[in-house]
């Protein structure tokens, strides 16, 4: 069973994602910090992470940027899910090495289609 991990501080977001990704066959993470997410990614090597840019601590592109620096996890995809929809936002989340960009409020089954082309 493919693994998503969900890096958000909101609480609201990991209700309404897990039962989506859940029914979608998915077995699901979540952590509420960009420090507990990177310790998530380490421990339990998700499929994708699924990843908030405003976090307390350190933030979602500074954790896209140490999951891919880990030859460990470097081959994880990142998708970001965010509020922040500039181009320049985009442009970093790319650069930081995350594979998508989706912008807060989801459609949740939208988001679930994203998922499953990303991991195939």
């Amino acid at each position: 069973m493919k693994t998503v991990l969900i890096v958000d501080d909101d609480v609201s977001v990991h209700k309404m994602l897990e039962p989506i990704l859940t029914t979608g066959g998915y077995k699901v993470l979540a952590a509420k910090t960009g420090e507990e997410g990177l310790q998530m990614t380490k421990d339990h090597k998700p499929s994708i992470v699924i990843l908030d840019v405003i976090l307390p601590g350190m933030k979602g592109r500074e954790v896209c940027v140490q999951i891919k620096k880990d030859p460990s996890t470097k081959a994880i995809p990142v998708l970001f899910l965010t509020s922040k929809d500039s181009p320049d936002d985009v442009q970093a989340e790319v650069a930081a090495g995350g594979i998508g960009h989706l912008t807060k409020p989801i459609n949740p089954q939208y988001l679930l289609a994203q998922v499953k082309r990303i991991l195939g």
